[in-house]
Parts: C-alpha cells; sequence; structure tokens
C-alpha cells in the first residue's frame, strides 16, 4: 500500500509541476505545441513513481538528507530531456523549455516522497517552480538566439517592377506609423549602402523580441531555384537576387543557424515564388510573391 502512495505522490507531484510549468511557458508565447509538452510529461511522470516506490526508504528516526534522492529526481529530468530532443524534436528553444518542465518536475517529485517535512517540502516546490517560471524566459530566450527580425521584401520601383507583389504585405505591427517608420528605415538602409535608385517595400514583417536585426531581400525576377539565406545575429544585411545565388552585403557578418528560405513557384498560376522566415520556436512564417497586372510606387 505504501508503494502505491509513493507512486502515485510522485507522478501527481511531476504531472502538476510539468502541467503548470508548460502552461507558463504557452502563456508567455515561448511555445506554441503545448500538448505534445504535456504528453510526453506523462512517461515521465509514470517513471518517477517507479523511481520513488524503488529508491531506498529511510528508517524511522533516521536523520539522512533527501538529497540524494533529489539528485537522482534533478539527473532523471536532464536524461528524458535530452531522450526527447535528440529523438522527437531538436530545437534549442524546446530543449530549454523541456529542461524548464522536467529538471523541476524530477527535483520536486523525488522530494515530496523523500522528505518528511511536508510543509517546508511544499514551500521548497513552490519556489522552484516560482525560480524556473522567472527565469523560463531568459533561458528560451538565450538558448534559441531569440531577437526581433525585420525582415523586408524589397523590388526596384522602375515600371518593369511593378509587376511584383508580396503577402503578407505587413506583419507584426502596431498601427500604420510604426509601419511606414519600418519601410522608411528599411529604405534609408538601402541609400546608405550607396544604391542610389528607388525601391519599393513589397513585404515587411516583424517577429520575436531582444536584440533587432534587419534582413532585406531585394527581388528582380520571379524566383527559379531554392536557396536558404541565413539570418542575421543582432545586425542588418541585404540579399540581392542573382541569376544563379543570392548575393549577401556585407559579406562577413554573425548569422543564426536558422535561415530565411525562398522557394520556386512550383508551376501555381499567377505564383513567382515563395518565402519562409524561421521564428525561434522554429515556427515558420510562410509568405508568397505575385505576379499583377498594374500596381502604383509607395
Amino acid at each position: 500500500m505504501k508503494s502505491v502512495l509513493r507512486f502515485g505522490v510522485a507522478a501527481l507531484v511531476s504531472l502538476l509541476v510539468s502541467f503548470l510549468i508548460a502552461l507558463v511557458g504557452y502563456s508567455l508565447r515561448l511555445w506554441m505545441g503545448i500538448p505534445l509538452l504535456l504528453y510526453l510529461s506523462v512517461p515521465f511522470a509514470i517513471l518517477l513513481g517507479v523511481a520513488a516506490v524503488g529508491f531506498p526508504r529511510r528508517k524511522i528516526g533516521q536523520k539522512s538528507s533527501p538529497i540524494i534522492a533529489i539528485l537522482v529526481g534533478i539527473g532523471m529530468g536532464i536524461l528524458y530531456a535530452y531522450l526527447v530532443t535528440r529523438f522527437v524534436l531538436n530545437l534549442p528553444g524546446f530543449v530549454a523549455l523541456t529542461l524548464s518542465c522536467w529538471v523541476p518536475s524530477g527535483l520536486s517529485a523525488m522530494a515530496a516522497t523523500n522528505s518528511r517535512k511536508h510543509w517546508l517540502t511544499a514551500t521548497g516546490i513552490g519556489l522552484v517552480c516560482l525560480t524556473t517560471i522567472i527565469l523560463m524566459g531568459p533561458a528560451f530566450n538565450a538558448a534559441a538566439h531569440n531577437q526581433q527580425l525585420t525582415v523586408a521584401l524589397i523590388t526596384p520601383s522602375e515600371v518593369s517592377a511593378f509587376g511584383l507583389e508580396a503577402q503578407p504585405e505587413t506583419l507584426g505591427f502596431h498601427g500604420d506609423e510604426e509601419i511606414k517608420t519600418a519601410k522608411n528605415e528599411v529604405l534609408e538602409y538601402m541609400r546608405t549602402q550607396g544604391y542610389g535608385e528607388s525601391f519599393r517595400v513589397m513585404s515587411i514583417t516583424r517577429r520575436g523580441k531582444g536584440k533587432k536585426s534587419l534582413a532585406i531581400l531585394l527581388l528582380k525576377a520571379p524566383i527559379t531555384h531554392e536557396a536558404v539565406l541565413p539570418v542575421p545575429d543582432g545586425t542588418d544585411v541585404v540579399y540581392v537576387q542573382g541569376p544563379q545565388n543570392w548575393e549577401r552585403i556585407p559579406a562577413q557578418i554573425p548569422v543564426l543557424h536558422r535561415g530565411i528560405t525562398v522557394l520556386p513557384p512550383d508551376h501555381l498560376e499567377g505564383c513567382l515564388g515563395f518565402f519562409r522566415i524561421p521564428d525561434a520556436r522554429g515556427i515558420a512564417l510562410m509568405g508568397v510573391i505575385r505576379g499583377k497586372t498594374s500596381a502604383q510606387p509607395q
């Protein structure tokens, strides 16, 4: 009967802590796939229940510390997070979230079943959860290299370029004034790079938060081949479309491992190409470049 009780307490505490931290991460928009994290927390809770049953019990009157049991719980959380991210979803942001969920979960479950100071243990678990919630956002931003990325698709303003448009036209801004400011910053940056011609901003989006970075894609024709353009790491860059590849200006800048993908239209009527912009969570915004019969310069 005591074994069943220990199993139940460990599993229940583990699930409650995991679910609480996962829900907070979801509310902070650090991760959108919350069902996956919740489902994966169930096997871990069962493992902790088994570990709690198998862990040597202290005899009555024995004053040994439950620190070893807590360390076992922390180790199980780290190992389980590693296995899940290794075989299920290997993304830096997901690694941070799984560790945030399952390390406190393992610690709390093993502490709850190996300490007789119940009020002190409950207070400690609460402090662990609170500390994790406070640190979860900064930990995610650091691990996933989160940043405020602005991506602008521009084209020369001569008549031959008026046949291009892109959707979404704008996304991630608060009001027309912010959109206008962002477009002006893009055009001003092009002037500082020595481009004397005028350009038209077809699409401008903003994703993430943190340090600012800007990626400008200068399109002159329909997309004919797939290319991955590395996201700048806290700096500005221009990608200029060429006949066979894209020129990066400046060539030497810090970049992230994720990239903006441009793809050919795949014979869809009226479509001249696609673009895909990733964010720190691993979620990509999909956009399309189309042809149009007439347009006015902006």
